[in-house]
């Protein structure tokens, strides 16, 4: 008998999860990316707020000092003259440097602020606005980052306190033009008498403004003419003629304003036959008939 054995083959196939070289890579690139992202996000949204906070401060610090005459309190009296207060030990004060008017700046409250830096000291002003680090100026309205030209009083800087500005990190500045009053000197150039010239000697030092303002002219007769002459030197008195005006002909009512070079100079000023008055000032600009200059708040 001839049996037949049938053999039934199964083959079993294991499956395993398996992923291509194609998705490990994209899926390696997408991690990558992912962590990428979320370590940079927070570092561009710490600075956007620090610069928002650093912005807010140098508004707020300007906006105060110029618009604000300030004030000052012992618990029981109040006043906005802080400069007249600041030195009594039981006083607290908010420094302002308007003088009643936005932007019209007391030169009395300027010199008591830079003396109350000097006393105080660097965090006792820091603690007073709610800033960290800061440079507070005055400075001519041409002055840059680059080469700052500060306003002077007395042959001293008029308000320069703080730190040294750093080259580099984030520094944020906010400057205002304000009017200063009572910051210049008045010199009367009128002649007394014909045939006499009027003789005025001056040792300046930067000076912003020098102008000269002419009333009348021709006191003494048409034909005797009007001029103003400026002798310069830098050392004694005297020198060659700096300039005159006007550089020919005869001197007509008007303003008249003179650049003078830097550093300190000997002055001599000789008026003929006129009537008028010199304005100098070495802390700002004579725009519009006033002294004007540019307060200037960095913060970092």
């Amino acid at each position: 008998m001839i049996y037949t054995t049938d053999i039934i083959m199964v083959i079993v196939k294991e499956e395993k999860g398996q992923l291509s070289l194609d998705v490990l890579v994209g899926l390696t690139v997408f991690m990558v990316t992912f962590i990428f992202i979320l370590q940079y996000l927070p570092s561009i949204f710490v600075v956007q707020r620090s610069d928002i906070s650093l912005t807010a401060n140098a508004y707020r610090v300007a906006a105060l000092l110029c618009e604000s005459p300030g004030y000052w309190t012992n618990g029981s009296y109040n006043g906005t003259d802080w400069e007249n207060h600041w030195k009594n030990s039981d006083v607290t004060v908010r420094v302002g440097l308007s003088n009643g008017n936005p932007c019209e700046l007391s030169i009395q409250k300027i010199l008591n602020f830079s003396e109350l830096y000097r006393d105080k000291g660097y965090d006792y002003i820091a603690d007073m606005f709610g800033i960290k680090n800061y440079n507070i100026s005055l400075q001519f309205l041409y002055s840059n980052s680059s080469y700052p030209v500060y306003s002077y009083y007395n042959g001293k800087p008029l308000l320069l306190i703080g730190e040294k500005i750093p080259e580099y990190g984030n520094v944020i500045k906010f400057e205002r033009i304000v009017y200063l009053d009572n910051a210049s000197f008045v010199y009367n150039i009128t002649t007394s008498q014909k045939g006499v010239n009027r003789t005025k000697l001056f040792n300046v030092t930067n000076v912003g403004t020098f102008v000269f303002v002419v009333k009348n002219t021709s006191l003494w007769g048409n034909g005797y003419g009007s001029w103003i002459q400026i002798k310069l030197s830098r050392k004694g008195w005297g020198g060659p003629k700096l300039l005159r005006i006007p550089s020919s002909g005869h001197l007509t009512p008007g303003i008249y304003s003179v650049s003078l070079p830097s550093g300190s100079l000997n002055l001599t000023i000789v008026s003929h036959n006129l009537a008028g008055y010199l304005i100098y000032s070495t802390a700002g600009q004579y725009i519009a008939g006033r002294i004007a200059a540019k307060l200037v708040v960095c913060v970092w």
